[in-house]
């Protein structure tokens, strides 16, 4: 006997939802029986203000732009919310869940934001939330961190989660462009937004390493929680001189459990150039996991894009349909809502490595005081790297630290730039020595 066919709404038809549509249009009879029965589109809210050459994808009779209408349609099993933002999504979101409604989402702002309420609100309905494709595209992670590595305590993750700037640095460090016109061939690409803030912010990281960290240490992590700097203030100068000592430029998101707590941040890192995380070039993402079983575990794919995001969407939706998620999701207790705030470490005292740049006066005894100021705030010199190349009166100067307190070094860089022979804000970027895996 045929099994009854599973319905799907779906809410948002640009290019992620006409990617959907196109998956599971074209691929109806493979994705039946992967999953046990067949999967049908029954309907597809696009307010009207969004509609757009994308909703040409949508069968016809199936298009509604009424929210009311949408949510009186019969057989509708499973919502896929892929509107994005924050305030229609958690209203639609809400619906559906109280309605008993499975729920995927691609969102991460919405999860980032609200998603312990929705997690919980979706528990209270027996219902689920699936959410691969918030993260990281079409790379897998949250699957594998969450179910193929539950027997691991997670001791650290380092990310690059967000392939607009990954696309920047790599122009910048491969081509030697300067930031804006890596900017704009991104967003010629297609790569990057016409307003790209939330990007290159790190905004959209810091979204990601929310939602991955909670899940990851068993924490009800919130952005407040994560110190966030972009890439928008980078200098080429600072990249090249990285690379001469043999490091690449990455946007990093950075979890670590360490015994004083939970460290959290994104921002600019150099990586040796020798770590696999650091080959990952143009717009594709990656996720260096350590677990206390496994060891190094890295993941690496397309992090964007309509078919990649489709893919990780219609996988969710599918694991639903053949009643794996659910149930996994109604069972397991490490979900946000479930879990307390967590212990964070305090960051002035975690340790590291640090590149510090100073322009400086060509004349004898500078690196001597600057090298002073450093010892006083208990900061050692592992290396000194100076350019002859001169702007002006002033020369550029490369200190690399021993590990030392991140306090310490920021305190004594605010230090260096008030003296007399120091011309602007010195430059200071974390290291990043990756684990033993």
């Amino acid at each position: 006997m045929a099994q009854k066919a599973v319905g799907v709404g779906l809410i948002g038809c640009g290019t992620v939802g006409s990617g959907v549509v196109k998956l599971l249009v074209e691929q109806a009879e493979w994705y039946a029986q992967r999953a046990g029965r067949p999967i049908e589109v029954r309907r597809v809210l696009c307010r009207a203000e969004d509609v757009g050459p994308h909703t040409a994808q949508v069968p016809e009779g199936l298009l509604v732009h009424d929210l009311d209408a949408f949510f009186d349609t019969p057989d509708m099993d499973i919502i896929l919310e892929l509107a994005g933002g924050t305030t229609f999504a958690k209203q639609v979101v809400e619906r559906a869940l109280q309605a008993g409604k499975h729920v995927v989402t691609a969102n991460k702002a919405l999860l980032s934001a609200h998603g312990p309420e929705l997690f919980a609100v979706a528990r209270q309905n027996h219902a689920a939330i699936a959410f691969e494709a918030s993260c990281l595209g079409g790379c897998p992670v949250i699957t594998a961190m969450q179910f193929n590595l539950a027997a691991n305590r997670i001791s650290a993750m380092y990310g690059i989660f967000n392939g607009t700037c990954n696309y920047i640095l790599t122009q910048m460090t491969d081509q030697g462009q300067a930031y804006d016109e890596a900017l704009a061939d991104a967003q010629q690409l297609g790569f990057a937004e016409a307003d790209p803030t939330l990007d290159v912010s790190g905004g959209d990281t810091m979204h990601k390493l929310v939602i991955l960290a909670s899940l990851a240490f068993g924490a009800r992590v919130e952005e407040k929680h994560v110190p966030c700097e972009g890439i928008d203030r980078l200098e080429l100068v600072d990249i090249g001189l990285g690379a001469e000592m043999g490091y690449e430029i990455k946007l990093l998101a950075i979890a670590e459990q360490t015994d004083a707590g939970l460290t959290l941040s994104v921002g600019p890192c150099f990586v040796h150039a020798d770590e696999p995380i650091a080959q990952v070039k143009s717009s594709f993402n990656a996720m260096s996991l350590y677990g206390h079983a496994v060891g190094h575990t890295l993941y690496y794919g397309r992090g964007a894009g309509q078919m990649p995001t489709a893919s990780a969407v219609v996988g969710d939706l599918i694991n639903l349909v053949a009643g794996s998620y659910g149930a996994l999701f109604e069972n397991m207790a490490t979900w946000p809502d479930q879990q307390p705030a967590p212990k964070l470490a305090d960051l002035d005292r975690v340790t590291a490595r640090y590149y510090l740049r100073v322009n400086a006066l060509d004349q004898p005894g500078v690196l001597a005081r600057v090298a002073e100021v450093l010892g006083e705030h208990g900061v050692s010199i592992a290396a000194v790297n100076q350019h002859e190349q001169s702007v002006g009166q002033f020369v550029s100067l490369v200190v690399i630290t021993h590990e030392a307190a991140t306090g310490a070094v920021r305190r004594a860089a605010d230090d260096i730039a008030q003296m007399d022979v120091i011309d602007g804000e010195p430059i200071c970027i974390r290291i990043i020595d990756m684990p033993e895996g």
